[in-house]
């Protein structure tokens, strides 16, 4: 279990509707507290959000400087975690072949 308590964590969800269309939510969150199957983060706009854990869902991040589409930056994150999110068990069933990328 990688130790994120207070980590920074390049937060990147595909989020994927009914029609297939994908949007993205991408922001640097600090984490707040987590556990084996939960972690906290507070987004940038300090509202807490809930992510699942699970060591592979969470990669070292490579130093560096790193912006965002929305202009924010952040040198030297701890991790990245990406995630696909469908917007219903619709959307997955429908889509979650298609989207394997």
């Amino acid at each position: 279990m990688h130790n994120l308590q207070d980590k920074i964590i390049l937060v990147s969800k595909r989020m994927i509707d009914n029609q297939g269309n994908e949007s993205f939510d991408t922001y640097f969150g600090k984490v707040i507290t987590f556990s084996e199957n939960t972690v906290i983060v507070l987004r940038p706009n300090n509202k807490e959000e809930s992510l699942p854990y699970a060591d592979d869902l969470y990669e070292l991040a490579e130093e560096g400087f790193y912006e965002l589409e929305d202009g924010s930056t952040y040198e030297n994150p701890d991790y990245i975690a990406e995630f696909k999110v469908y917007s219903s068990k619709e959307s997955w069933e429908k889509h979650s072949n298609e989207n394997n990328n």
